[in-house]
């Protein structure tokens, strides 16, 4: 424990002094106690009797000690919220900048014209990133992270409730950001989120329901075996929910169907809409409870000592009330 208002020591302690010599200079050369006369004869009083002056004395040190500010260092708080852990994975390869329509889905409604210049439809990385955003945004009790791979995974932001902050990272993050990396690597992304679920369960974080939400347009071509990794995490008890962006015929084929053994779902996405309804689903899962730890750092605690000092005081007052506790003189 610290205290923040230490320099008020300089000041109390010497009133305090002040005013406990004033106050045995007065009994002594004002006050004419007929105990003090024949104290000799009665012996001395009660320990006990002086209890009412040990009170006095315990709330005026108690409310010193509150006057000083004190506060904790750092404490540990174990909060439980409801909802689940998810962990979004992107896909940044390459091929994301191509437009969503494209595939073996039926032909899409002409595109929309704008002062006779046709407006080009977004790309699968567009798409997906408003789809996740508003998917956020549906999901203020869940724990949301974000993890991006192309080659090799990397986590961008750990699961958090400070939805903001994690949508400022999505909208930041796009093919450009693994431009050097051109593979797909579904593998590795679904590893780094398992990975970090463990880590979690580790710092003494809990939650029922751990979710992965997997974005990708193509199929694994580098890295971990990414049927190994739905089974490990099938294991843990991760639900993997695996969204085909306008897949080529047979890729990932067998992720897909993998997907099923963890409870989760393959979503195959060949249009904004599709998209839209896959997210929706996925927003109806079993809600569960998520437990964290958090850390504060300056807890107040001066409403613990001046707890005390009423406490002392009220209890100075029940004293009153006693005969034998009134002093006489």
């Amino acid at each position: 424990m610290t205290f923040q208002n230490i320099q008020w020591l300089y000041l109390a302690v010497p009133l305090l002094l002040i005013m406990v010599g004033l106050r045995n200079w007065r009994r002594h050369y004002w006050g004419h106690s007929l105990v003090e006369h024949v104290g000799h004869d009665l012996g001395g009083p009660n320990p006990v009797l002086r209890l009412p002056t040990l009170l006095e004395a315990l709330a005026v040190g108690f409310l010193l000690v509150a006057l000083l500010g004190p506060v904790y260092p750092f404490i540990l708080n174990r909060i439980e919220r409801g909802g689940l852990q998810i962990m979004m994975v992107l896909d940044l390869s390459q091929s994301m900048e191509e437009g969503l329509q494209k595939g073996r889905a039926a032909l899409p409604p002409p595109r929309p014209v704008q002062g006779g210049v046709p407006v080009k439809a977004a790309s699968k990385m567009e798409a997906v990133k408003a789809s996740a955003a508003e998917f956020i945004k549906k999901r203020p009790g869940d724990a949301i992270g974000l993890v991006v791979f192309s080659n090799n995974s990397y986590l961008v932001s750990p699961s958090t409730f400070d939805h903001d902050s994690l949508q400022d990272y999505l909208r930041m993050v796009n093919v450009q950001t693994l431009v050097n990396e051109g593979f797909t690597a579904i593998g590795e992304g679904i590893m780094m989120a398992s990975r970090f679920f463990q880590f979690t369960r580790e710092r003494g974080r809990r939650a029922k329901g751990q979710v992965i939400v997997l974005f990708s347009d193509g199929d694994n071509n580098y890295g971990r075996d990414p049927l190994k990794e739905v089974e490990a995490a099938r294991l843990d008890g991760t639900r993997i929910y695996f969204i085909g962006v306008a897949l080529e015929p047979g890729a990932s084929q067998q992720i897909s169907e993998a997907v099923y053994t963890t409870g989760g779902r393959f979503f195959d996405v060949r249009n904004p809409q599709h998209l839209e309804e896959a997210m929706s689903e996925i927003n109806h899962l079993e809600k569960g409870r998520f437990i964290t730890i958090q850390l504060i750092r300056h807890q107040p605690a001066y409403f613990v000592f001046v707890l005390l000092a009423f406490a002392s005081l009220g209890l100075r007052m029940l004293l009153n009330g006693i005969p034998h506790f009134v002093e006489l003189s």
